[in-house]
């Protein structure tokens, strides 16, 4: 099965963000809501894309938490229909453009977001116009169709898809990203990577995703220890951001097992590209009998050296740009192996994997990434 290709319309390169009056004039946004978080409000980041636009003709709602929740959506939803607002402009990494994605929804949508989760077929073309100007280089949000959104702070996070939630346009501006700290340009960039392994490990049919996707691997392992060691390094900088966006293209074809992990995983409220990260190493050993070929191609990529899998590469270039060994040295504490693995072998996540992990499996695979 092909899968619908939907893509944003892409501003990409230094000073991109002097684009943004342009494109909310081509989707007649007049009053837009410019979503972000307290950190990048209070930061000379959100005040350049603000600059670029009139001082009376935005709206700012600037308390997205770090992992999106239910309650930010539905609190910036109603500074949007307070104040008159006709399109979002999310400024931040990936809970701030997800969580405007769902505000983009339920702006033009009835109901609660709990009506649209897991439930693509109700979301229609009607989604308020929405431009993603991300201030991280990893998430790939500003190109794909899902978002994922925590019920609260300690709870797993709930998704919603569809080509509609496809941003109108992105803003890729690489300036946007040198004050970016170390552990995030580490935590983010190699989110990027996984997103790119797992989209080319999908099941779903679609050669220029798939070029799109090893290209994005070797993007990743040739730039991510520059970006890391040196935040102002205009080279890297552009190619991390690249990199992102070939993620984000690449999640078009879905995600997998480690995100099905991550996941499960994702109540305690760590970060989620590293999560997802230090799960892929232990996903990539269990399918790789399963995906011989794919696997020896992403190790090319990757840069192995002979002998070296694909998994081995990426838990190499991990520890490379500083992060640790493990879920359980990022802070996670003792769970319940048997409902963590149940939840995660009933992920959709799986749907599109080479080979669908059972839940002894994902228990053991939980053993190892919990250290």
């Amino acid at each position: 099965m092909v899968p619908i290709l939907q893509l944003p319309r892409v501003q990409f390169d230094f000073g991109a963000v002097k684009t943004l009056p342009h494109e909310l004039a081509a989707l007649g946004i007049k009053r837009p809501l410019l979503l972000t978080d307290r950190g990048l409000a209070k930061s000379g980041v959100f005040a350049r894309v603000c600059e670029t636009l009139p001082k009376s003709s935005y709206t700012v709602f600037d308390a997205i938490p770090e992992n999106p929740t239910v309650a930010g959506v539905e609190a910036a939803l109603a500074v949007y229909r307070g104040e008159g607002c006709d399109g979002v402009a999310g400024v931040g990494g990936g809970s701030v453009i997800d969580s405007s994605k769902a505000v983009a929804l339920l702006a033009t949508h009835a109901g609660r977001l709990d009506d649209y989760f897991g439930q693509p077929d109700k979301i229609t073309a009607k989604v308020a116009p929405l431009i993603a100007i991300p201030t991280t280089a990893g998430t790939g949000s500003e190109a794909s169709r899902g978002a994922g959104i925590h019920p609260n702070a300690i709870a797993r996070s709930r998704s919603i898809g569809s080509p509609y939630l496809v941003p109108k346009v992105a803003i890729c501006d690489p300036d946007l990203t040198f004050s970016l700290p170390a552990h995030l340009t580490a935590g983010t960039g190699m989110d990027a990577l996984t997103h790119c392994v797992e989209g080319y490990l999908s099941t779903f049919v679609s050669p220029p995703v798939d070029a799109i996707a090893l290209h994005g691997v070797r993007r990743v392992a040739t730039y991510v220890e520059r970006a890391v060691a040196d935040g102002k390094d205009c080279e890297a900088r552009w190619q991390m951001m690249m990199a992102a966006l070939e993620g984000g293209i690449s999640l078009g074809k879905g995600a997998g097992p480690a995100h099905a992990l991550a996941n499960t995983l994702g109540d305690r409220g760590l970060h989620h590209g590293a999560l997802v990260t230090l799960c892929m190493p232990a996903v990539m050993r269990t399918l790789e009998p399963h995906a011989p070929d794919k696997m020896r191609h992403l190790a090319e990529a990757i840069g192995a050296a002979p002998g070296q899998s694909a998994a081995d590469a990426v838990e190499a270039l991990s520890r490379k740009v500083g992060l640790p060994a493990s879920v359980g040295a990022l802070g996670y504490g003792q769970g319940n192996l048997d409902e963590m693995a149940e939840d995660a072998a009933a992920s959709f996540f799986n749907l599109r994997s080479p080979y669908k992990p059972t839940a002894a499996e994902y228990k053991d695979m939980l053993r190892q990434v919990l250290g």
